[in-house]
């Protein structure tokens, strides 16, 4: 899984910033023939951060748990449910320039609480 690769150590700090570099390139291309709405946008932010928020408490929670696999379902099923509902609350007109967007908007709001959580600190 994607997620799998983005938590790992393999991927480095740079390899999370040129991909939200090339995510922002992408938006920006599409917003320009579609704009995508502020809540829409807010929505995707908001819903690729809660990826990230479930994705840290499944990782503390014990596997031993009975809910446990609960946070696996919902890990996968939340974006997968939020996405399917932003995308059939698009408009027609360049339905596909809009879906790209909101895939990248999701896809920026995971990254960026990523990119954040790794920095080095200032003070100590």
């Amino acid at each position: 899984m994607i997620l799998n690769f983005l938590y790992s150590e393999r991927c480095t700090r740079e390899v999370k910033l040129i991909v939200s570099v090339v995510t922002c390139a992408v938006i920006y291309y599409c917003s320009s023939i579609e704009k995508l709405s502020t809540e829409l946008t807010l929505l995707c932010l908001m819903l690729g951060a809660s990826l990230h928020i479930l994705r840290i408490l499944s990782l503390k929670v014990p596997a031993s748990q009975l809910y446990a696999q609960g946070f696996k379902y919902l890990l996968v099923m939340l974006p997968l449910l939020g996405l399917a509902w932003i995308i059939f609350t698009l408009p027609a007109k360049h339905w596909l320039y809009s879906t790209v967007q909101a895939l990248g908007f999701m896809i920026i709001g995971l990254l960026l609480p990523l990119i954040y959580q790794n920095r080095a600190k200032r003070f100590e």
